[in-house]
């Protein structure tokens, strides 16, 4: 090599070195950092990311180093909050079992309201410092190199945002086919932000095209058919729908050992090994998608929001309650926390709720048949003190409405996170052992909480049957709750043997008549088909009627899906036949 050519090699590295050296320690950094998330149950690592996520993040970690001070600190601090949104997106995965989407953020005061006072401290700690640190880095006077500076990453949400289609095309063509199989093999090929920018630019995109739904035919002559087949049936049977907040059966966890049974014995003779499983949409959160599967009958595919009910408006939408309340059935939604918690007054009316109760304590106005109790040492209002009185409401009901059919739908909220237990009132009565390299307070709590929580389903159940022993009673589990190691936890003591999907399994209890009855393992949108199966058929056939639903393939369900959701966000009457009917009536 000449002299010259060295020459100008040195000049080109004394030129190049404050930013590749930097460069350099960043991407080894993040490399380790991915690598080590993975293995603790983070997403992956991001190395095949390197047609978008890479560039973006070299993007940002020298568009911070430039607008910040010049200190020796300098690439610590341009690199924090990068740095941070990896870490809450690895978190939500290991808590949640799912990649987080831009959405999502809109759940933040819900999670925020939920999380106990320690925990809200560290997280606003955890955010506050390192953004803290960043932004009093920041050189504000300098205005210009901020503001062009950041026109990539303007133009890049303006994409997003203003033109989603043209961003989903680019998106497709330059990166890696999408696997919508595995959220954690999407990340790592694709990348965090990357996938989190596509599935807003998705979701802003369905949005766009939700008004070609409202008129869908085929879905709006089947609902018709189904209010009108229930109308016609003579005798006409009650439905208590209750959806169980964290459900956790503990004998499901194969790897764990108890001192007795999790599960009261008065809970176990009843079901007698009837006990059936039911796959979530979710896992550790976002019980609102539980419900919109649960009564509306289609995947909670988070097309249009990250939480459907979020984007509720109160319009009538093609859910199970509206069926049953244009067939004439009196509906009713009972939930046990805050008033538009997920946005629930308004994603009830739009089901087709008529009366919405949520305690007296938490809505003192409008009236309310129930009360929390006491809730000290636990926040969340025990099943006990929730179905004892639900029973004697119902029974009323009943009593002074004969011959009205009722949908009684309930949404509890004991054993939630972090399974809070009062032991004064309900001391310790199950032991555990075997939880091997994870020991969990929250499990340990979480069981003990399963064995009252039996002991009063059982009564619960038992009392539903003495008042109305021609019905069907449905309980199902919402989610699993997270606990404190999220998958992890229930990986490392085999929940379901580790069968595949097994963190989306959950128990689900159905009695037709006063008798348990079990089904092969469903989803939770296949709830409202057996409930409609059996208010309108025989057991043999609606069991067959299932089974050949579960034959729709994924275009048929994202149809549909859309078709609810386009009524849900619109405020235009929906019924094609007999809602015509109805309004020339009243």
């Amino acid at each position: 090599m000449t002299c010259a050519a060295t020459t100008r090699l040195r000049a080109f590295w004394g030129a190049t070195k404050p930013v590749l050296l930097p460069c350099a320690g960043f991407l080894l950094f993040f490399s380790a950092y991915t690598l080590i998330a993975g293995y603790v149950g983070g997403l992956p690592v991001f190395l095949p990311a390197w047609r978008l996520e890479i560039p973006l993040l070299l993007y940002l970690f020298f568009y911070f180093r430039w607008i910040t001070r010049p200190s020796r600190w300098r690439s610590v601090i341009a690199a924090l909050p990068i740095f941070l949104a990896y870490v809450v997106f690895d978190a939500y995965h290991v808590l949640f079992g799912r990649l987080l989407r831009v959405i999502e953020v809109t759940e933040l005061p819900e999670m925020f309201m939920v999380m106990p006072l320690l925990n809200k401290i560290l997280l606003v700690f955890a955010v506050g410092v390192p953004m803290g640190i960043f932004m009093r880095a920041v050189q504000w006077r300098r205005f210009r190199p901020i503001l062009w500076g950041a026109v990539p990453l303007l133009a890049l949400l303006v994409a997003v945002e203003g033109l989603p289609s043209f961003f989903i095309a680019g998106f497709e063509r330059l990166l890696k086919p999408i696997h919508w199989m595995s959220e954690s093999e999407q990340a790592q090929l694709n990348g965090r932000l990357g996938m989190a920018l596509y599935n807003e630019a998705r979701r802003i995109n369905s949005l766009e095209k939700t008004i070609a739904y409202r008129g869908d035919i085929r879905y709006l002559s089947a609902f018709d058919d189904a209010v009108e087949v229930v109308k016609d049936v003579k005798l006409k049977h009650n439905v208590h729908l209750i959806v169980l907040e964290s459900f956790l059966d503990p004998n499901l966890l194969r790897n764990a050992h108890y001192s007795r049974n999790p599960a009261h014995p008065e809970f176990e003779a009843f079901f007698k090994g009837k006990a059936g499983l039911s796959i979530s949409p979710v896992f550790g959160g976002s019980t609102a998608q539980a419900e919109f599967e649960v009564l509306c009958g289609v995947p909670a595919m988070r097309e249009l929001a990250g939480i459907e009910f979020d984007v509720f408006t109160g319009a009538k939408t093609l859910c199970l309650s509206n069926v049953l309340d244009q067939a004439g059935y009196h509906t009713m939604a009972t939930n046990a926390f805050y008033p538009d918690f997920f946005n629930a007054t308004k994603a009830y009316e739009g089901l087709g709720f008529e009366n919405i109760y949520y305690p007296s304590e938490y809505a003192p106005v409008g009236g309310s048949y129930f009360r929390t109790g006491d809730v000290t040492d636990e926040f969340f209002m025990f099943d006990g003190d929730l179905f004892s009185q639900n029973l004697a409401f119902v029974s009323d009901w009943i009593r002074q409405n004969p011959g009205k059919p009722l949908l009684n739908y309930i949404m509890t909220v004991y054993g939630h996170t972090p399974h809070l237990i009062n032991l004064q009132k309900r001391p310790k009565v199950v032991d555990i052992s075997g939880m091997g390299k994870l020991p969990d307070d929250q499990l340990e709590r979480a069981v003990n909480q399963f064995y009252y929580r039996t002991e009063v389903l059982a009564a619960y159940v038992k009392g539903l049957v003495r008042i109305d022993p021609h019905s069907i009673i449905i309980l199902v589990s919402d989610h699993l709750p997270s606990l404190t190691y999220g998958p992890n936890t229930y990986q490392e003591l085999h929940y379901l043997d580790n069968s595949p999907d097994a963190i989306h399994l959950n128990r689900v209890y159905i009695i037709e008549n006063g008798r348990p009855v079990r089904f092969e393992t469903i989803h939770h949108y296949d709830i409202p088909r057996i409930i409609l199966g059996y208010l309108t058929q025989d057991k043999v056939r609606h069991t067959l009627a299932l089974k050949n639903e579960n034959q729709k393939n994924e275009a048929d369900l994202r149809e549909q899906y859309l078709t609810v959701m386009a009524h849900a966000m619109d405020g235009k009457p929906i019924f094609s036949r007999f809602g015509y009917r109805k309004a020339l009536a009243d």
